[in-house]
């Protein structure tokens, strides 16, 4: 079941950062057309960074070589990918909470 866990939160890590880089294209080509019905909001970027793909997005902003100016992006981003990459770490050491319920709950029981 654990082994699941770990599988399902890396398919949905690779999923949510290329979606946010996908988002990051459909906009920049976007504004180049000067398309704006098709133009995808910050807003939509923003909730993609902050689902978990600011890494993904802050990378392709570098290879697009787009929103590179907005200052906004570029200290948000980061600060969403550290804190992105801290609550993954904190998820996966605790084994997404199995392992330490089980000992703190069950392990005293044994000793008594």
């Amino acid at each position: 079941m654990l082994v699941l866990c770990y599988v399902l939160a890396a398919v949905y890590t690779i999923a949510i950062n290329v979606y946010g880089a996908l988002l990051l294209k459909f906009q920049k080509n976007a504004e180049e057309a000067d398309d704006n019905d098709e133009r995808v909001s910050d807003g939509k970027l923003l909730l993609a960074a902050a689902l978990g793909g600011a890494i993904g997005i802050y990378a392709f902003m570098f290879v697009f070589r787009y929103r590179l100016k907005s200052l906004g992006f570029m200290i948000l981003m980061p600060m969403l990918g550290a804190l992105t990459l801290v609550a993954w770490y904190m998820i996966l050491r605790w084994n997404f909470g199995v392992v330490r319920v089980v000992a703190e709950v069950l392990l005293p029981l044994f000793r008594a």
